[in-house]
């Protein structure tokens, strides 16, 4: 707590906590919050479960949308990405959204895992170790054992499924 005090009393307003799992940024923000200063910010760069470079990047994300500056053009040197320019004014007629790829049925290609499930298509594991979402779609087209399950008339989804 001393240490932090003394960095906030220098000026410091950013922490980076590198560590397996965030320990000290709760601390670090409530010391900061104590001092009167609760601009301060505290980044984690690894979690347990969820290291790596994604999770390096979400810490520069988090950086950025808080006014840091980011050499972006570094961090994805050799990847083949590029900057793209945002239109600045509504009227300028200029398009600038990605043309849809063709529809298709891979999972992979969306970002998603395949799973071996007959009504689950896909999984995504969700950002933050928050769980994983499981999707899939359902018609009388892929599923026709769907239609002979009615109740009142209208076709539900069987309990069982």
């Amino acid at each position: 707590e001393q240490a932090t005090r003394s960095l906030l009393a220098a000026g410091h307003r950013v922490f980076v906590e590198v560590g397996p799992q965030p320990a000290l940024m709760y601390g670090i923000e409530d010391t900061a919050a104590d001092a009167g200063a609760p601009e301060t910010l505290v980044l984690d760069t690894l979690r347990r479960g969820a290291g790596g470079l994604r999770r390096f990047q979400t810490a520069l994300a988090e950086a950025h949308v808080r006014g840091l500056r980011v050499d972006w053009e570094r961090l994805f040197e050799g990847t083949g990405a590029r900057q793209v320019d945002l239109p600045t004014y509504a009227f300028q007629r200029r398009r600038y959204w990605l043309d849809a790829l063709p529809a298709g049925r891979d999972p992979v290609a969306a970002g998603q895992s395949a799973v071996d499930h007959p009504l689950l298509g896909a999984e995504v594991e969700l950002p933050d170790d928050a769980g994983t979402l499981f999707t899939g779609r359902i018609s009388p087209a892929t599923h026709p054992w769907f239609t002979d399950h009615a109740v009142a008339g209208a076709v539900i989804v069987p309990g069982a499924a």
